[in-house]
């Protein structure tokens, strides 16, 4: 299927891809991700549904505007209007991570177009730069931990390279086969892009939990699935907290599985977003 572009309000636009047909579902992907992150479970979704699934703003191949403020507004509001430009209604979203914490925002601003959403491990906790991500393992702790300094921080970021990613990324899965080697490559392509450094700690510095995430999920009005991989970086207390200001009754697991369940839990996902 042919990836498409959607022009943004910042002069840049986002790659997104449409496939299959029926009821449709946005997927949106995780941070340090790309549209691509979503295939798998896309290509068994599509029997039934009409699978949206798109580059979050300056993720993956879209390109990066140094002036942009990526924050939570920013990413909320060019899904908005991708949604109303598309004239898509009756619209499940599922995301992953901060593409949960999106499903949320998202829906708050289209309560009438958004019937459903589904928000699988989502990053709603740092109260310091990448504090999930560095909860995954000692290497992510000790390169989150220097890329989050000032001055020196950008130079530490203009290192990453594939054997960093891979053991970054290493400390969201199970078991870290699941981060195939065909998939590290894909995603290595980002890291030349022009305004890549900026984009990487930008996003980072604004995704906390003190940046508005809490009032937006106790204004969320429309059916909600919360889930959890057993392992994953948030803690009790928060999934808890998380699960009280949605006003759920209980949240779900998913059983070895730790953040980026979209990839390593492909077919439990598929059977939590059917039923």
């Amino acid at each position: 299927m042919e990836i498409k572009e959607f022009k943004l309000n910042d002069g840049t636009y986002f790659r997104y891809k449409k496939i299959g047909k029926g009821k449709p579902i946005l997927l949106l992907h995780t941070f340090r991700n790309r549209l691509e992150y979503s295939d798998k479970l896309g290509k068994l979704l599509k029997k039934r549904n009409t699978v949206y699934s798109i580059d979050l703003p300056g993720f993956g191949e879209s390109p990066i505007n140094s002036q942009t403020i990526y924050d939570l507004n920013f990413f909320t509001d060019s899904i908005v209007e991708f949604i109303k430009n598309l004239k898509i209604n009756n619209l499940t979203i599922a995301g992953e991570s901060i593409g949960a914490v999106l499903s949320a925002s998202v829906s708050i601003k289209l309560p009438k177009q958004v019937k459903k959403i589904l928000m699988f491990n989502p990053y709603d906790y740092d109260s310091y730069f990448g504090e999930g991500i560095q909860r995954g393992n000692f290497f992510a702790k000790f390169i989150l931990f220097h890329i989050s300094l000032p001055i020196v921080g950008p130079i530490f970021s203009s290192l990453e390279n594939k054997f960093i990613l891979r053991n970054v990324m290493g400390g969201g899965f199970n078991n870290p086969c699941s981060l195939t080697n065909e998939y590290l490559n894909l995603l290595c392509t980002s890291l030349k892009k022009k305004g890549y450094v900026y984009h990487f700690r930008n996003v980072l510095q604004k995704f906390k939990k003190n940046s508005g995430i809490r009032e937006i999920y106790k204004k969320v009005i429309v059916p909600v699935k919360l889930i959890y991989g057993v392992n994953d970086w948030a803690y009790k207390s928060e999934r808890l907290q998380t699960q009280k200001l949605l006003r759920l009754d209980k949240y779900h697991l998913i059983h070895n599985c730790k953040h980026f369940s979209f990839l390593e839990n492909t077919e439990d996902v598929f059977n939590i977003i059917c039923s």
